[in-house]
């Protein structure tokens, strides 16, 4: 129960990053926003891991422990959250999140085969609702540009310019890559800290900075660094507190792992759809088209992800 709790609230702080994160890629890339947020990440896992007193015990971890976490962290950090920001630049947060829930049987059906996880006849019929979730919010027709609420640049368009164009194709595969990447992490994690469960934060702080190392490697390069660099201090902040957001989320998300299952967190993550959703309309109606088709789609899947979740209990 603890665990599931937890899950939730993980939800809903990635909810919150989701939403910031469409804002930054407004006047930024998903690059730099990547950036900012995993580099964020590695010193507040630090503090988190002292404060749990984790930090000293790195040594109860075994060697393909550390190999499982180092994985997940570039796999979820530097790859899947890439394809998730472009994604959210293309077609906006409340649209990624319906497609990103194929990770779900992705992370069942690997779960099934490495972790020896059960599945169930009404998980098979809560997965289909899952895929077709996607396939009920693609338009025909890409809608009209239309004009965006007042608010100060460069955290979203001027009064007078058009919301962002949404790019479907674009956004439809980076998202269903993120999916794959987001999906396989659970299992690395879960293979890791199984049998841990007091480890969960140190665990985090691996991950994390494993793919920090990444990124940092990157910045030898004078061009990168000039890249980096001219992130404007405004949608600096903007991606400041999407890496806290993101930072409570993936500290609560390893908490639950080491707690439940990969499919029961999995699926009560998916509720962040609709915390993203509601976050959306309160924050980001000027950069995001919803309609009934959107709306229809994150009740087909959420429905799909509730199956899920009773059929796995």
């Amino acid at each position: 129960m603890l665990g599931a709790l937890i899950a939730l609230l993980s939800a809903l702080a990635f909810a919150f990053n989701g939403v910031l994160v469409r804002r930054g890629v407004v006047h930024a890339t998903a690059s730099q926003g990547a950036f900012v947020t995993v580099l964020m990440g590695v010193p507040m896992f630090l503090i988190a891991a002292l404060v749990a007193g984790q930090l000293l015990r790195i040594g109860d971890l075994s060697l393909a422990a550390f190999g499982f976490l180092t994985a997940a962290g570039v796999i979820h950090f530097v790859v899947g959250r890439y394809f998730n920001y472009q994604a959210i630049g293309a077609i906006g947060a409340s649209r990624t999140g319906p497609l990103q829930a194929l990770q779900i049987p992705y992370s069942v059906v690997v779960a099934l085969i490495f972790l020896d996880e059960g599945v169930t006849l009404w998980m098979v019929i809560g997965i289909a609702l899952i895929m077709l979730g996607p396939i009920v919010m693609v338009e025909r027709r890409t809608p009209a540009p239309v004009a965006a609420a007042a608010m100060p640049a460069p955290v979203a368009p001027a009064a007078d310019q058009p919301r962002p164009p949404l790019r479907q194709v674009e956004g439809y595969l980076y998202a269903a890559l993120s999916a794959v990447a987001y999906g396989t992490s659970p299992i690395l994690i879960r293979a890791a800290l199984e049998g841990e469960s007091g480890l969960s934060v140190l665990g985090g702080l691996i991950s994390y900075s494993a793919a920090a190392a990444v990124l940092m490697a990157s910045v030898v390069l004078p061009s990168q660094r000039a890249f980096i660099g001219s992130i404007s201090p405004l949608t600096f902040r903007v991606f400041f507190g999407a890496g806290l957001a993101i930072f409570l989320a993936q500290m609560m998300r390893f908490i639950a792992l080491s707690m439940a299952s990969v499919a029961v967190v999995s699926t009560l993550q998916r509720a962040s759809v609709v915390f993203t959703l509601l976050l959306t309309l309160g924050m980001n109606r000027h950069l995001e088209v919803v309609n009934p088709r959107l709306v229809l789609s994150i009740l087909i899947s959420v429905a799909g992800a509730v199956l899920v979740i009773v059929a796995s209990n």
